[in-house]
């Protein structure tokens, strides 16, 4: 029916849609209210709904709905006066045209409405956790639970959490340090994305992984390959028996006295599991600051959102570290992450190459590519990893007299500045899910980027000279 249509033709038959149902509501507010009271009473709805099968007996209905005849007849007679239900013969009803197209707005609005996600959460959450006794559920949880420590980036803050409640004194700072999370830079080519900051090549997961282990504990990576859930919407059985493999194992590094860490705990972000109940997680996460004091409503195994692929990390044995060795180890890696010398997934850009590729970015894609979540998400990361990297340098420098000290001291003066460099950029674009990106404040950024280049080019330089120095 557009056919033909020119694209301000059809823009100003639209407006001109929406004017008119805008005066509808405004001119007819009373009436339109009592429109919607006759379908105001969970009866009737349920009434509407049955008969979007087709025509219903009077019998069947008060079957079905369990109101008595004189109930039924009542509701009926009001859906009736409002022209949504039609009598088609003797006891019998159906909807008119009217009340086809109510009902089927109706339940199009609450699918995609954010209430009934909330209600269906809490209809489960009811199910698993106030029920959990009563179905005689089992219920463990860990002598000394982890806490998440607040930060950005969730690795950093569930593996800092998860090692001091094993033993380790420990915090963001030596987690970013010795993974090298502190100094990488990730992001997708041509556009913004939140995954930069943790769309890894698996190869570069892995090195993380064994830097972590340096600050004394043995971890073990378990992944199940794909996704969860494998395609967008609701998980299918073959995505439930995924997870709930995955439970079992959790559960058994429960039942060891020892927390566990999971991707996607309950959105795309690594969490503390401490416990179990039932078929569901005892967690800390990034939730816990969000209303500190309040507990943590439990995950279920099959409410994970890991895109990628399914991902726990277990911990098995305090070990023995030569410190100085783990230092120059964590430097090295560092090093090589910060100068981009690593794998990287396609389409991504890592290093300084990363930098320049978000500059690019902010100056030339299309504003249909502009997500302001992306661009505001990575900018806070990196932030906070920038302050991670310049504070580990200078713990590590206070170690070592001599050219080695000047050179981890300058670097650490450097990344304090990127961190201050980025800290402005996020005053541009603070955290949102949504939000305005205009030219000028897309260029501004873009220059800031820039600057931060140089200045961690700086810095990386100093890493090179200390290790030489080493």
């Amino acid at each position: 029916m557009w056919a033909g249509l020119t694209r301000s033709a059809l823009g100003e038959m639209m407006g001109a849609k929406e004017d008119e149902l805008y005066n509808i509501l405004l001119e007819s507010s009373e009436e339109v209210s009592g429109f919607l009271k006759s379908v105001s009473h969970p009866g009737r709805v349920l009434i509407l709904s049955l008969m979007m099968k087709g025509d219903q007996k009077l019998s069947h209905l008060g079957e079905a709905t369990g109101l008595s005849k004189n109930a039924l007849v009542n509701h009926l007679g009001m859906l009736i006066d409002k022209r949504l239900v039609r009598k088609t013969g003797r006891g019998r009803y159906a909807l008119t045209a009217d009340g086809e197209d109510l009902m089927a707005s109706v339940a199009s609005v609450y699918r995609d409405s954010t209430l009934r996600e909330e209600a269906r959460r809490e209809m489960v959450r009811r199910s698993y956790t106030e029920g959990w006794r009563e179905k005689g559920m089992s219920e463990k949880v860990i002598g000394e639970p982890a806490k998440y420590q607040p930060c950005w980036i969730s690795y950093t803050g569930a593996i800092a959490g998860a090692l001091t409640a094993l033993g380790l004194e420990c915090d963001i700072t030596d987690v970013g340090g010795y993974s090298g999370y502190a100094f990488i830079t990730n992001v997708i080519r041509g556009t913004f994305c939140p995954s930069g900051p943790t769309a890894f090549h698996p190869k570069t997961w892995e090195e993380m992984h064994k830097g972590t282990e340096d600050i004394g504990y043995e971890i073990l990576c378990d992944d199940v390959a794909g996704g969860y859930p494998l395609k967008e919407g609701e998980p299918t059985p073959e995505d439930i028996a995924r997870a709930k493999k995955l439970f079992e194992k959790v559960k058994r590094e429960i039942d060891a006295d020892r927390p566990a860490i999971l991707w996607g705990l309950p959105i795309p972000e690594y969490g503390i599991v401490n416990g179990y109940r039932g078929n569901s997680y005892i967690t800390s996460t990034y939730r816990s600051l969000m209303e500190p004091g309040k507990p943590e409503e439990p995950v279920l195994y099959y409410e994970l959102q890991a895109p990628g692929n399914m991902h726990a990390i277990f911990f098995k044995e305090p070990i023995e570290v030569v410190t100085e060795e783990a230092q120059r180890r964590a430097l090295e890696r560092a090093l090589r992450f910060a100068q981009g010398k690593i794998p990287v997934n396609e389409r991504y850009a890592t290093g300084p190459e990363a930098y320049s590729e978000w500059a690019d970015a902010l100056e030339n894609a299309p504003l249909a590519k502009a997500s302001y979540q992306g661009n505001s998400y990575v900018a806070a990361c990196l932030w906070e990893a920038r302050e991670m990297a310049a504070e580990f340098l200078l713990r590590t420098a206070s170690s070592y007299p001599g050219p080695r000290l000047e050179h981890l001291s300058e670097a650490s003066k450097s990344y304090a500045e990127a961190a201050r460099q980025l800290k402005e950029f996020t005053g541009i674009f603070p955290f949102s899910l949504e939000g305005a990106m205009p030219r000028e404040k897309r260029l501004r950024g873009a220059e800031i980027l820039k600057r931060v280049k140089d200045t961690e080019d700086v810095a990386t330089e100093h890493l090179r000279k200390a290790l030489e120095n080493w």
